[in-house]
């Protein structure tokens, strides 16, 4: 096996290599791959837009990614961010736009947590989600979370969907989260319209022209982290596991035998659960993730680097992101059936 970083992955470090494991900074097209051995391709990510996928079918290349993997750190993210932003968010409308497998889970323990939500998704229709509306109700809500993949063509593009005319028309005083794909939001148009003193807070975790960050836009952001909602302990395992479950189909291999030694890896590195003592359910969100501690170190790095070092800042920041672990790792020392129920609604560990 031999590793390098993403971003300078060349095409003769992988012209001898028959399976190609990345991350969502390579870009894997025939630039990368002509003339190379490769005939698979996996990404421990849940979006496959790095990938050229019409090269890859063409040329007989099989890919997997891993769809829903990190949803659990990102609904963390979210959850996390919103405590830390109005302690009283559950009982604001939420909007959640894109209902992919991270949306979908962040609509699920909405639900669950008796919040007052509607969703926007194109592709689905009622039957996926009762809740779904058009995306200008979505956007006309208390807080809005984008969880989008990032396209430029189709019938639905979400590059720039929300743009000068769908920021002006947000409630005053709402909260904006993006936690899907940067290009979603024009960054440009969200940094003139926070500069016109509008009344909206911003949480960013992804950013158009990543790694090169627009540091006048981070400053005005309410919370800015480096691409890291996803990048959960727990996220990182299950990507791995799900990319090593189609490696072995891809391969031929025993998938019952693999996949008993894969779980049993699981169970080893997941590890037990930690006990949270006694609080209600926004301390023990804040208590398993400390958003503002990555806001800090993220403002730290990229504003005292030099013009040239903003992006090396910034992808250094992911990759020597502190280890996080996911709600399902923590069990809370409570007492009473409806915290109880709330605790399980968010993902908690249970007592069962």
């Amino acid at each position: 096996m031999v590793t390098a970083p993403g971003r300078q992955l060349t095409r003769e470090q992988v012209s001898d290599a028959d399976i190609l494991l990345v991350r969502s900074v390579t870009r894997v097209g025939e630039s990368l791959l002509a003339g190379s051995k490769v005939r698979f391709v996996g990404t421990c990510t849940i979006g496959i837009d790095h990938l050229d996928t019409e090269y890859l079918r063409r040329n007989h290349i099989a890919y997997a990614s891993a769809p829903g993997c990190n949803a659990g750190g990102v609904v963390q993210y979210v959850l996390t961010a919103l405590t830390e932003l109005a302690s009283n968010w559950r009982q604001k409308r939420i909007g959640v736009i894109g209902c992919g497998n991270v949306g979908s889970r962040l609509c699920r323990t909405l639900a669950a947590l008796k919040v007052n939500y509607c969703a926007y998704d194109p592709f689905l229709a009622k039957a996926d989600n009762p809740r779904l509306v058009a995306v200008e109700q979505a956007l006309d809500c208390d807080i809005i979370c984008v969880h989008t993949p990032y396209t430029t063509a189709g019938p639905f593009p979400t590059h720039h969907m929300i743009g000068f005319e769908q920021l002006r028309r947000l409630r005053p005083g709402s909260i904006l989260v993006n936690a899907g794909r940067g290009g979603a939001i024009d960054n440009l148009a969200l940094l003139a319209h926070l500069q016109a003193d509008a009344d909206l807070r911003v949480v960013l975790d992804v950013w158009e022209h990543e790694p090169d960050v627009n540091l006048a836009l981070l400053e005005m952001v309410a919370l800015g982290t480096p691409h890291i909602a996803g990048y959960s302990y727990e996220g990182k395992l299950n990507g791995s596991a799900m990319i090593h479950s189609a490696l072995v189909a891809f391969l031929g291999l025993d998938e019952l035998e693999m996949g008993r030694h894969r779980q049993r890896l699981m169970e080893r590195l997941l590890g037990p659960v930690e006990i949270l003592p006694g609080c209600e359910l926004n301390q023990a969100i804040r208590a398993t993730y400390d958003i503002a501690a990555d806001d800090r170190r993220m403002r730290d790095a990229l504003f005292n680097a030099s013009a040239d070092q903003v992006g090396p800042a910034f992808d250094r920041l992911r990759k020597t992101y502190p280890e996080r672990r996911e709600f399902s790792h923590f069990r809370v020392d409570a007492e009473g059936t409806e915290l109880l129920t709330e605790l399980h609604g968010a993902g908690f560990a249970s007592y069962d």
